[in-house]
């Protein structure tokens, strides 16, 4: 059994979502009333953890096979689900202050017959812009 199979998968998986992901740039969220960026950050956050850690295999999948959920939600949700503030200590190796963080939660429930409920995380640094931040399916 090749063992190196999921692995290449995924890095195929990865580029694909990439090529997609760059088109995007950014998009208008009506819930929120703002625009939301397809940022690097957002995309290495499907890779790995807020902590730098990589996810695995199966969990990068995961995100990256939702993915082309997010748009429909960021457009058909219609409140937003959860808001969380908090301030975020400096990076390490990093000049930079603490900062104010803000995430948004919106779920919708998006596909052929409304029946897959997705939930899609947005996140604004400071006074920066609204960016996407993570997706994950909900259980029904």
């Amino acid at each position: 059994m090749d063992t190196d199979a999921p692995r290449e998968y995924c890095k195929k998986c990865i580029e694909e979502t990439r090529k997609e992901y760059k088109q995007i740039g950014k998009i208008y969220c009506p819930c929120l009333a703002t625009e939301v960026v397809f940022n690097a950050q957002g995309f290495h956050h499907l890779q790995y953890h807020g902590a730098g850690e990589a996810r695995t295999i199966k969990d990068i999948l995961h995100k990256l096979k939702l993915f082309p959920l997010v748009i429909p939600v960021l457009k058909y949700a219609s409140a937003v689900a959860e808001y969380k503030q908090t301030i975020e200590p400096k990076k390490r190796k990093s000049n930079s202050p603490q900062k104010e963080v803000a995430y948004w939660s919106i779920i919708a429930e998006v596909g052929r017959n409304k029946d897959v409920k997705i939930k899609v995380v947005l996140k604004k640094i400071g006074a920066g812009q609204t960016m996407f931040w993570s997706v994950m399916k909900l259980k029904n």
